[in-house]
């Protein structure tokens, strides 16, 4: 026990320092932009939702039952609106605090499996890549959910560990504590986003199961126990849902569920191989530096080896999961960023410590995924300062007025995506010149400030394209006595910055605005013949109709 706590002392500068370095990167700057439908808007109007009407059971959009999504994430942005007001900051402070968290959770998992280099080289590498980093400063479901079955599956490998040296029974209580977490974590999970987290847990612990020719360690007591843990923090929840509506919710949760694996949704479908180029880009420079991880490497022990196998199952699970699903969705695969980011960590923790050699294989997914990003910024500022080149082969009237907004460019934009790529040039020679570690902070360093730059100057000014004036004219309504449609087009907004009292009696004596899109105007007034426009801005028109 004392060794223990001794050895937890000496970490603690570490997790500080990662911490710190957590909090500067995913805190600031999270109100710096509007929330963007459907997903950001769509979970904090439920949290909204949630506080004007003292209904915390049931998970509410347009105060109708929303029956797509479980409640627990939305209950912690309820929290956070609670103490520091319904806006943007409090809708995506959840997921910061997660990125934080999650910082400290792969370290400690690192340095437990490995050494602390690895977990800090761990915690870096998920930090600091693309989509990671700009997961966290969102408001979507995703980073809290993924942490809790990463979080289950971990504990399921400390259940499935066998310790020579360790009392039996300090071994027999060590795995029923595990158990209990693993099960507490995937039943957290799925009241987070739903059984797709069951579903992903059982299927990495088969494949360990059947690869490993039954050498999981878990015996007939042990799923048993497991399964009925999960049971009953699902089961408490639809519970207190089953006393506000019935079986209703249950029947409509699983239909939904169903539909979303067999069914294309609106808009977003793919190819079968859809998420491997995301993660291939998205998940840089992480994912460069992964492919000499999945050799054998007789340098691990016994439970690294395991727990390597562990990370490599659930990234082939989680491919093929969402490959096959028919539903193509960026975030979908975003539990892969635990083992991609792992395997980056893996390979430099050898590297550094001169047991892995730096290669072509290196070099070249590094410079040129790096080429790729750049080029499609520089190239998409270029085009985004001379509209004209895109607008003639645009037919849609919207989409004309949106690429016609006047939003201010400079020529000097680019320096942010040209000094990305000369300093990842700078940090591949310096690794070339054996100079390892220079170059790898080097190219930690310049991705974590590449991605904050992008978020902080080029997002905001993206963002006039597409919803800013439509999300402006809807917050002008917000202290009127009114209710705000859009037609034409599906969207939460005009829930949320609209702010969007509790449904009354008196509904049909306010006056209505109606949002609408400038291709969808006639559709508009063929419905609403009443309809007296009141405005245009950059391919939105707005509707006044009295009552």
């Amino acid at each position: 026990m004392i060794d223990r706590l001794l050895k937890e002392i000496r970490q603690f500068p570490t997790q500080f320092f990662l911490l710190v370095i957590g909090a500067l990167l995913f805190i600031p700057y999270l109100g710096n932009v509007h929330l963007f439908d459907w997903d950001e808007i769509n979970f904090a109007e439920s949290a909204r939702e949630m506080l004007l009407t003292h209904n915390y059971h049931i998970v509410q959009i347009d105060f109708q039952p929303f029956y797509e999504k479980p409640p627990f994430f939305i209950w912690l942005q309820a929290l956070s609106m609670h103490y520091l007001g319904v806006n943007e900051y409090a809708a995506r402070l959840p997921n910061a605090i997660c990125g934080v968290i999650t910082m400290l959770v792969v370290f400690n998992v690192g340095r437990n499996v490995f050494k602390s280099q690895f977990g800090v080289l761990w915690a870096l590498m998920f930090a600091c890549s693309i989509l990671p980093q700009i997961y966290f400063k969102s408001g979507i479901i995703d980073p809290v959910f993924n942490l809790l079955i990463f979080l289950g599956i971990y504990f399921l490998y400390r259940v499935s560990l066998h310790n020579d040296f360790e009392h039996p029974r300090d071994r027999a209580s060590n795995r029923r504590r595990h158990l209990l977490l693993s099960a507490l974590f995937i039943g957290l999970a799925t009241l987070t986003k739903g059984p797709v987290a069951i579903l992903l847990t059982v299927l990495t612990a088969t494949t360990y199961f059947i690869v490993n020719r039954g050498k999981l360690r878990l015996g007939f007591g042990d799923m048993i126990t497991w399964w009925f843990i999960v049971f009953v923090v699902v089961v408490a929840w639809l519970s207190m849902e089953s006393r506000q509506s019935g079986l209703t919710f249950v029947k409509e949760f699983i239909k939904y569920q169903v539909e979303l694996f067999s069914t294309e949704g609106a808009g977003h479908g793919g190819p079968f191989y859809y998420h491997w180029p995301i993660l291939l880009f998205g998940v840089f420079p992480a994912s460069a530096l992964i492919f000499d991880s999945f050799k054998k490497n007789e340098l691990d022990d016994t439970d690294q080896r395991f727990f390597k196998r562990w990370m490599i199952y659930l990234l082939l699970v989680v491919l093929i999961v969402f490959s096959v699903v028919k539903t193509k969705i960026v975030h979908y695969s975003s539990l892969c960023y635990f083992p991609i980011t792992f395997l980056a960590a893996y390979y430099l923790n050898y590297f550094l410590d001169g047991k892995m050699r730096w290669t072509w294989r290196q070099t070249v997914p590094v410079f040129a995924i790096c080429l790729s990003i750049v080029t499609a910024l520089t190239g998409g500022i270029f085009l985004i300062q001379h509209p004209y080149l895109i607008t003639y082969y645009v037919k849609d009237d919207f989409a004309k007025a949106c690429l016609n907004t006047p939003v201010y460019w400079s020529n000097n934009d680019i320096r942010f995506g040209i000094g990305y790529l000369i300093a990842m040039i700078i940090s591949i020679t310096l690794i070339e010149m054996k100079n390892r570690r220079w170059g790898i902070y080097l190219m930690v360093i310049s991705s974590a400030l590449f991605i904050n730059t992008v978020m902080v100057f080029i997002v905001p000014r993206v963002e006039r394209y597409s919803q800013r004036d439509m999300i402006e004219f809807l917050e002008s309504k917000k202290n009127e006595n009114c209710i705000v449609e859009t037609a034409g087009f599906k969207s939460y907004a005009q829930f949320f910055y609209a702010a969007k009292p509790i449904p009354s009696s008196n509904d049909n004596n306010k006056v209505h605005y109606i949002v609408t899109k400038a291709n969808k105007v006639s559709e508009l007034l063929r419905d609403n013949p009443k309809a007296i426009e009141i405005g245009r801005k950059n391919g939105w028109v707005f509707f006044k109709k009295n009552p």
